[in-house]
């Protein structure tokens, strides 16, 4: 039975974690009811470093790389809509009234806020309690674009919100032990 336990923890040491159970949080005190949404995807979590070539005297067949300004890509959100959901209006109306400096919010009030991305568990392949696998957690994030899916009469489908934040940097924890360890960030 042991051997069974130690040999099912080192083959999932190498199998790659499953995409599709997720949970978002996003961590905005100033906008009620924001933080466990229920999105269907989440896509642009990348990472992109800029190349410098530069020649060196002597090297004259080929040229040497620096690393230059790392730049993060937005990432978009995606969800179903539902009524009374006005969570990302309510954001871009929070950012409007900074930019034009009107509004009933409070003074110095900040429209960004910290999203956690974590990866969960999936109940096929657990075998302890750790629930949760892997995690982004994206720093100053604010809502760039709020988009709906095209309306179509003739269509059988749900209607879509996707929301494009733009950020400045995450950091990326995967579950170091498996089996005894989960992904936590320090706050």
């Amino acid at each position: 039975m042991a051997a069974t336990v130690i040999s099912s923890i080192a083959r999932l040491a190498t199998d790659p974690l499953r995409n599709f159970k997720f949970r978002v949080q996003i961590n905005n005190p100033a906008i009620q009811g924001i933080a466990n949404l229920g999105f269907m995807s989440v896509s642009g979590l990348n990472i992109t470093t800029e190349v410098i070539p530069y020649r060196e005297g002597g090297m004259n067949t080929t040229t040497q790389k620096l690393p230059g300004q790392s730049d993060f890509a937005p990432i978009t959100l995606s969800k179903g809509l539902a009524i009374g959901d006005t969570h990302m209006m309510q954001w871009m109306r929070q950012l409007f009234t900074v930019l034009q400096g009107t509004g009933t919010g409070a003074p110095g009030q900040d429209f960004r806020a910290t999203i956690d991305v974590m990866v969960m568990d999936h109940p096929v392949t657990a075998t302890t309690s750790v629930p949760v696998k892997g995690a982004w957690r994206v720093y100053n994030a604010w809502p760039t674009a709020v988009a709906w899916s095209d309306l179509d009469a003739g269509a059988n489908a749900i209607l879509v919100e996707q929301v494009t934040f733009a950020h400045e940097g995450f950091e990326f924890l995967i579950a170091s032990q498996l089996g005894t360890q989960s992904v936590a960030f320090v706050n």
